[in-house]
């Protein structure tokens, strides 16, 4: 590679760049149910109202609100322009209000592309780019031509020095790709089958509410009518394990279909020193990461997933994300992965990693760990069996069989944490019900603290908090002494950039 430096353009001499004139419509859907979520709380009092719903006035309020929010946002969205100047990332909007964001290339972390279904109609894609200063895309451009899409990462790619590697969009494939992972529809299906989310639990439960009245009111007085062991007395939990069947049916049908949703032909290829994967019905999502940039991997487990026969993969790099679920969390994030393949796509996105990992001396937690986590167990397990026997008698005493589950998950939890650390990497391994190993780049540590709580502190214990840049890890508890000595052993020794100078002239002082 030559080391002549590039002549930079000046400002003045690089033009700007503005959305395609059919952007306004591409952005229209996204920006509509972006508005409609946040009003959502507003609207919900009409639940309680019965038939006597909102007062007029308030609904002239939520509407021109609506109304006022979404012509902020398509005007936005019009009045944006780019460019790439040097070795930033420019972006404007407004006219009124002028909003100008400066991104550095080099601390790109992560490209993405989308195509939802209606810029696909009108032939447009959106680029996000990431780095890692927040939760959200620096920036996110609607709007775009697949070809202004394509010059756009080519120009980052080469103010980044990585040469002009391959942009490809959402559908498109390279002629000579290595594929290291895809996604079938059984296999999704059994994914979403298995997660279980807060937002989707409160859809299910709000739709069982539903049907457990349609069920009372229509259908129980004709099966009863019709069926005379209904009826009979004792037999009206019958009516409880049918909405409670048909909830949990809907708990698996909501799951699964959003899994096809995001994650429909999935695909995880290898672009050399790129990982790119793509996926989804409605709305195609591509994200390239740079292999470099991957900080921390990890695997996701759950038990009832590791008894079929697959786990999930998270990959992290420094572009900082604050999801709940992972899909939101991740960067990138293999749903799918068979339990025999995962050793070998976790090598893929950590070559340093060791042999087998289930074969490597994890050093086990504590002992007095295993106390600890039988008291946070007894006292969750009276916290909710001595209200339930105080206000349901006999059959709320039923909830006292939580205690000795809770010992049990709680020594399982224990028996199987484990951590180890080799010259480029930490691996930490948590938990038996929902185990999660995590694969942590030593020289991606920003920080290592140690930290005792009051309980803690009564046995000598501590735990060692290990953050990246977004995200963080803790090992399983240890000695309070080894905490300490962690905080300066976990980090990876970095080589100093320059050397100090070999000797300071000697210089006197007059007077």
């Amino acid at each position: 590679m030559s080391s002549e430096p590039v002549a930079l353009a000046s400002p003045q001499e690089v033009p700007w760049k503005r959305l395609s004139a059919k952007a306004p419509l591409a952005a229209l859907v996204p920006l509509s149910s972006t508005i409609g979520r946040m009003l959502l709380g507003a609207l919900l009092p009409t639940y309680f109202a019965g038939e006597r719903g909102l007062p007029v006035v308030l609904w002239v309020i939520v509407l021109s609100m609506a109304g006022l929010m979404l012509a902020a946002g398509l005007y936005e969205v019009a009045t944006t322009s780019y460019r790439v100047v040097g070795a930033q990332l420019e972006i404007r909007s407004g006219i009124f209000t002028r909003t100008s964001r400066f991104i550095e290339a080099a601390r790109v972390q992560n490209t993405e592309v989308l195509q939802p279904f209606v810029s696909k109609l009108l032939g447009l894609v959106e680029v996000k780019v990431e780095t890692a200063s927040g939760g959200k895309a620096d920036g996110h451009l609607r709007g775009l031509t697949p070809d202004e899409a394509q010059a756009l990462i080519h120009a980052l790619q080469a103010v980044r020095g990585e040469g002009a590697a391959a942009v490809l969009l959402p559908g498109d494939t390279a002629p000579e790709e290595r594929v290291l992972s895809e996604a079938r529809l059984g296999g999704l299906l059994l994914y979403g089958a298995t997660a279980l989310s807060v937002g989707v639990i409160a859809v299910v439960m709000g739709a069982l509410h539903e049907i457990t009245e349609t069920f009372h009111k229509l259908l129980l007085p004709w099966m009863e009518a019709h069926w005379d062991a209904v009826a009979a007395p004792g037999m009206g939990w019958l009516a409880a394990t049918a909405a409670a069947l048909t909830g949990l049916f809907g708990l698996w049908l909501v799951n699964g279909a959003r899994a096809v949703l995001q994650f429909h032909g999935f695909r995880l290829v290898d672009l050399g020193t790129h990982l790119r994967a793509v996926g989804g019905l409605i709305t195609r999502r591509q994200v390239t990461v740079r292999r470099a940039r991957i900080q921390q991997v990890v695997l996701d487990e759950p038990l009832l997933r590791r008894t079929l026969g697959f786990g999930s993969v998270e990959v992290e790099t420094a572009g900082v994300r604050t999801g709940k679920e992972a899909a939101d969390r991740a960067e990138l994030l293999v749903p799918v992965v068979p339990t025999a393949r995962m050793q070998a796509l976790l090598r893929e996105f950590v070559p340093e990693l060791p042999g087998d990992l289930s074969a490597q001396p994890f050093q086990r937690a504590h002992p007095k760990a295993l106390l600890r986590a039988r008291i946070r167990a007894v006292g969750l397990s009276v916290l909710v069996a001595a209200p339930a026997t105080w206000f349901w008698g006999a059959w709320g005493a039923v909830a006292w069989l939580l205690l000795p589950a809770q010992l049990l998950g709680a020594w399982f939890d224990w028996r199987f944490q484990g951590w180890f650390v080799t010259e480029a990497l930490v691996v930490v391994r948590q938990g038996f019900w929902r185990r999660r190993t995590t694969v942590v780049q030593r020289a991606r540590i920003q920080s290592v603290r140690a930290r005792q709580g009051p309980l803690e502190r009564g046995y000598g214990i501590g735990h060692v908090r290990i953050d990246v840049a977004g995200s963080h890890v803790i090992l399983p508890s240890v000695g309070w002494e080894e905490a300490q000595s962690l905080i300066d052993a976990l980090p990876a020794r970095r080589l100093a950039r320059r050397a100090p100078p070999a000797s300071l002239p000697d210089v006197r002082l007059p007077g």
